[in-house]
């Protein structure tokens, strides 16, 4: 049996070679420059992003909603069942009401998130990466697995495949299937070779999106788990950004992995077969397509908190207005009821439709119907209500 062995062939690229699995290669394989443009796309859109004011109003909110969209994303790559409105009803319950394991999925990944949390640092620092221990993967592997009804799958256990047993990854329609390394010697010393590489000089100082990008790309070659590492790999990759400042896009990126399911699980068997036939800059696609996917999340944060800000401002206008009566109460309680109608049916509606609505009928119980059409025109008047094409939307 060959021995177990390491080897530098530079200074971003480690080989190694275990017991059963043959050789092993951890490489940058990526053209920084070309792919320069795009990272200065994003960091700069990232720091604007931290720059934005902090009021607790706009970060609680973008919080929940980042939270809910993110743990459905990995959730549903892995195969879950739960809408978003159903993960995010979920995620609001006390965990120790939880029973059943498909929540337990949902509410682990949660705590797993929270504790990523704790090392999150607030300005962005790009080039700066910070050691990445060991450790953290045990860690996020029990956090995501705790208390579910698996027996295949003990939390933080490393795979080890009995010879009759065959770990396959992927399928034809993702780009085709890969047997991981299967024997534990070989996993335990892969994971080993794995972080000393993420913390050797040349790539600890590599752009941060590339490093934590590359960190979840061979986690998941290793496939260290019986279970759980899909949903750990994106954690890894999270909790690298979330050290460097990359606040909020470290988790909502998933949601693009999840709407581009295909070609997220496709990239690793490419990247894989490049790297085999030895091909120059094989990890380019697997980076341009996370570069691509950090810029479009970032923008979309950028649209929720100027969506959500907008409302606060709103809402100040509105309270003001009400203080010094230039509303009444009624009026006042029917801008809040339509907000609520068109959240629940996700659509404007027309001024008679709205009429109809039972709980607008009750706020106008007595009243005449004139009496609800001079509220609507005041309102509209005010700059508060607008009307488009038959329909009632908010004012600006």
């Amino acid at each position: 049996m060959p021995e177990h062995s390491k080897v530098w062939l530079d200074d971003t690229t480690l080989r190694v070679m275990t017991y059963k699995s043959g050789s092993f290669v951890f490489q940058l394989g990526v053209d920084l420059k070309q792919s320069q443009a795009m990272l200065d796309r994003v960091n700069d859109a990232q720091n604007r992003f931290n720059k934005m004011p902090n009021l607790p109003q706009i970060i609680d909110q973008i919080q929940e909603k980042v939270l809910a969209s993110s743990i459905y994303s990995t959730n549903t790559i892995e195969g879950g069942q739960f809408t978003e409105q159903e993960t995010a009803a979920i995620l609001s319950q006390d965990p120790k009401t939880i029973q059943k394991t498909e929540e337990r999925r949902l509410t682990n990944l949660k705590e797993a998130i929270e504790w990523i949390k704790t090392s999150s640092a607030k300005q962005l620092s790009p080039n700066q990466g910070k050691p990445f221990e060991l450790s953290s993967v045990f860690k996020l592997h029990r956090l995501v697995s705790q208390n579910l009804d698996e027996q295949h799958n003990p939390a933080g256990q490393l795979r080890n495949n009995q010879p009759t047993q065959t770990t396959l990854v992927g399928n034809n329609a993702h780009g085709g299937a890969y047997r991981p390394p299967k024997c534990i010697e070989d996993i335990e010393y892969l994971i080993e070779a794995w972080v000393e590489w993420l913390n050797s000089p040349h790539i600890i100082n590599q752009p941060v999106i590339i490093r934590a990008c590359l960190a979840h790309y061979y986690f998941e070659l290793i496939h260290p788990f019986w279970d759980g590492n899909g949903r750990t790999g994106r954690l890894v990759e999270m909790f690298i950004l979330e050290q460097s400042g990359y606040r909020f896009s470290s988790s909502a990126v998933w949601s693009y992995y999840q709407t581009n399911i295909h070609e997220y699980f496709a990239l690793f068997n490419a990247c894989r077969k490049l790297a085999e036939k030895k091909q120059v800059y094989p990890n380019q696609a697997f980076i341009d397509f996370v570069l691509m996917g950090m810029f479009n999340t970032i923008e979309h944060l950028h649209d929720i908190s100027n969506d959500l800000i907008t409302y606060l401002l709103y809402q100040n206008h509105l309270n003001h207005a009400k203080y010094n009566k230039l509303i009444s109460d009624r009026q006042f309680n029917l801008i809040h009821l339509l907000i609520k109608i068109i959240g629940q049916q996700g659509r404007f509606c027309s001024q008679a439709e709205l009429l109809r609505n039972s709980q607008v009928s009750m706020l106008y119980n007595g009243k005449t119907e004139r009496t609800f059409y001079r509220d609507i025109a005041k309102l509209i008047e005010l700059g508060f209500l607008s009307e488009s094409d038959g329909l009632i939307i908010m004012g600006h």
